[in-house]
């Protein structure tokens, strides 16, 4: 079965690289109990350089669809998008998002 992966592309704000991290690490906590799997990666080149790609992963569509009912309802991640989206001084913009999946070989 092939792999699916989500990725959010996070331009950090000028001297807001290590909180974003720490929400980064916050999320993370919370996206491993609902059974994703994630991963950060500093783009440094490309469209995207400069940005921090954060990417979830899942073994196949089957468990990506488990995690995503499951982490829709928990009440942490809840709190914690809510928290993210209301914040009066952001770490960092949203500059893009996308689902893959894996291509066979």
């Amino acid at each position: 079965m092939a792999a699916v992966s989500s990725v959010l592309f996070l331009k950090p704000l000028p001297g807001r690289l290590e909180a974003l991290m720490r929400d980064v690490a916050r999320a993370e906590k919370i996206i491993k109990r609902n059974g994703g799997s994630l991963r950060a990666y500093n783009e440094v080149s490309g469209p995207n350089a400069g940005t921090i790609a954060v990417v979830v992963e899942h073994s196949d569509w089957k468990e990506y669809g488990n995690y995503m009912t499951r982490i829709e309802t928990d009440k942490d991640w809840q709190s914690f998008v809510a928290e993210i989206n209301s914040a009066k001084s952001p770490n960092a913009e949203r500059v893009a998002s996308g689902l893959n999946v894996e291509v066979p070989s």
